[in-house]
């Protein structure tokens, strides 16, 4: 078995222990939405600056590494909103199809497999490359859901207070000003710092397993949604990685965050905006399900 296999099945495990707690009533309706509202805004957030403080990487990459995030998510999110409007679909449901082929599940995903197998390096080049991403999702996706949904539309700066809000950015502006300036971070911070870093992985795996659910009601276009946000999105990584000559652990972040699944913000997004969330919440399942079946191939080729 492939090293890097071997090390992230105790963690894959813990997906399928989050998914047995709920099927036994022990997660109950809504625990996972509480659970991942931790995750954002406390242990990634932590996760995250530790990792980018103490990294060695130079700015100008991870410029281009958040760059390369956003490209893949808007380019997607292009292709799959001229899609659904050449199929005519309702706008609830095209919605949904353009949010979720665009933002992606790095943070809950892959973050924790990331620090598994390739330590804080891998993730200071996973995180820049998640700004990017996030960026996308909350600001030309918020656009989106205001538009698709059935909820008042809302003006630009909503949306810029949205992305100013995100602690993952500050976390990424703050670990980079600790970095460049090499200020020391305080023995009181770590010591807060690095068990929140630490809860990030059960945390993040458990509430995966809690989101899965086995009842489809629309197959064939969810899976045209997973398939627009996990093989278009690794193909448009592929390119930027050929295009930007990626080397390393910047290559692998690159492709493999390209290929990750539907982001929990399109059942935020879904739910408060008006659009199909029943719809939503069983794509992002099923997207799941598939990056738990990849995820390993993709560590074998890396």
């Amino acid at each position: 078995m492939n090293p890097a296999v071997r090390q992230t099945l105790p963690i894959l495990t813990l997906v399928v222990v989050g998914f047995l707690l709920k099927q036994i009533g022990l997660f109950r309706q809504g625990d996972s939405q509480v659970m991942a509202r931790l995750i954002l805004n406390i242990t990634l957030p932590a996760v995250i600056f530790l990792s980018i403080a103490q990294a060695n990487v130079t700015p100008a990459m991870m410029a281009l590494l958040g760059f390369c995030g956003a490209v893949v998510s808007l380019g997607v999110g292009l292709v799959s909103g001229g899609l659904t409007s050449y199929l005519h679909l309702e706008r609830e449901i095209a919605g949904v199809i353009i949010l979720g082929s665009m933002i992606i599940n790095v943070g809950f995903f892959l973050f924790p497999v990331f620090l598994t197998v390739y330590g804080q390096e891998g993730i200071s080049r996973l995180a820049a490359f998640d700004l990017g991403n996030s960026l996308v999702a909350h600001s030309y996706g918020f656009y989106v859901a205001t538009r698709y949904g059935k909820r008042p539309p809302a003006g630009f700066r909503q949306s810029l207070r949205r992305v100013l809000a995100l602690p993952v950015l500050w976390a990424v502006l703050a670990g980079l000003v600790v970095n460049l300036l090499r200020i020391p971070i305080a023995p009181f911070l770590l010591n807060m710092l690095e068990p929140l870093s630490a809860a990030n992985i059960p945390l993040a795996m458990l509430t995966l397993g809690a989101f899965i659910q086995l009842r489809y009601t629309n197959l064939p276009l969810m899976g045209l949604t997973v398939a627009l946000r996990m093989v278009g999105g690794f193909l448009l990584g592929l390119a930027c990685v050929y295009l930007a000559r990626l080397e390393g652990l910047d290559r692998v972040a690159v492709s493999m965050g390209s290929a990750m699944p539907l982001g929990m913000a399109v059942m935020v997004y879904s739910s408060n905006e008006g659009m199909d969330a029943e719809f939503a919440a069983g794509t992002i399942s099923l997207s799941i399900l598939v990056g738990l079946i990849i995820l390993p191939l993709l560590l074998s080729l890396y």
